[in-house]
């Protein structure tokens, strides 16, 4: 974090437009996220409130792309849950996420599917109680609903490991 020390003129550091092209540069960032670098950075509210209708003018920021990126990149590996939380902390609106979350499918199933088969667990196998609970914690935890991790168990349940008559 880059503070203004004292005695440092405003014309000695560089201008917000300046710094925020710079952030950009490494990495995407929602309105809000700019704000508040912009604002450790101790800018004063007038340049950060004129860079960032700079930034939003010219599509360096578009909390509805970033959102749309957002759940494209994670879409297969995170629950629509985790997404939803994770945007919404970077301050992206309920609005942009739902359109976002509309245009691309979240496949929870097939996570939860995976994250089973990682765990040990085998389709036609049943599964004692202390460990479906422990495996239904661990996805709760991760954001999947109960009804989805019910859905996914049973189906596994009922499969059979046809390798052993092959």
């Amino acid at each position: 974090m880059r503070s203004v020390r004292s005695g440092e003129s405003a014309a000695a550091r560089k201008p917000a437009r300046e710094c925020a092209l710079s952030l950009l540069e490494r990495s995407d960032r929602t309105e809000r996220e700019m704000r508040q670098k912009l604002k450790d950075r101790e800018y004063s509210p007038e340049e950060i409130d004129g860079t960032l209708d700079f930034l939003k003018e010219y599509r360096y920021i578009d909390d509805g792309e970033y959102a749309r990126k957002y759940v494209r990149i994670y879409s297969s590996r995170k629950s629509i849950r985790q997404i939803r939380c994770g945007l919404e902390q970077k301050g992206v609106a309920r609005e942009l996420i739902d359109g976002a979350l509309g245009e691309t499918a979240v496949d929870e199933e097939t996570q939860i599917r995976a994250y089973l088969l990682k765990k040990g667990y085998r389709p036609g196998e049943r599964m004692e109680s202390a460990a479906f609970r422990k495996l239904t914690g661990a996805l709760s935890r991760r954001g999947f609903s109960f009804d989805a991790i019910r859905r996914v168990t049973n189906q596994m349940c009922e499969e059979m490991d046809l390798s052993e008559f092959v």
